[in-house]
């Protein structure tokens, strides 16, 4: 059987000069987890800073928020800082309730979110 991803989740990588931008758009559930999470450990493994956007995720299940905490283990291995940002507000209400808001760093905008990545990586 093939498995098909729903037509609207999409996981798109920006290359800015501090960070990878990691753009995930739909529903992150046990379907398109195996898609945010290889997407998410190719930049981990690339050594630079990411940032996760999620203002466009419409649902985000336990299958995700494990891929969200897989990601951020492997992150802290490498040593590697990364951030989640703009968090719709019932995407922000499951990481809150979960407690994975406290490891891993959220912030409302990526303006926010690229100032403290500034500050915790060397120049």
């Amino acid at each position: 059987m093939n498995e098909r991803l729903p037509m609207d989740f999409d996981v798109h990588l920006m290359h800015h000069d501090r960070c990878t931008l990691v753009r995930v758009r739909g529903e992150i559930d046990v379907v398109t987890r195996p898609r945010f999470e290889q997407a998410m450990f190719e930049v981990i493994d690339t050594g630079g800073p990411m940032i996760v956007d999620m203002r466009q995720v419409t649902f985000c299940d336990s299958t995700g928020l494990n891929a969200v905490v897989a990601a951020n283990r492997r992150a802290i291995e490498r040593g590697v800082p990364i951030a989640l940002v703009a968090l719709p507000p019932r995407v922000r209400r499951v990481f809150r309730i979960t407690g994975v808001d406290e490891f891993v760093p959220t912030y409302d905008t990526l303006r926010e979110a690229l100032g403290a990545l500034s500050s915790t990586t060397p120049s």
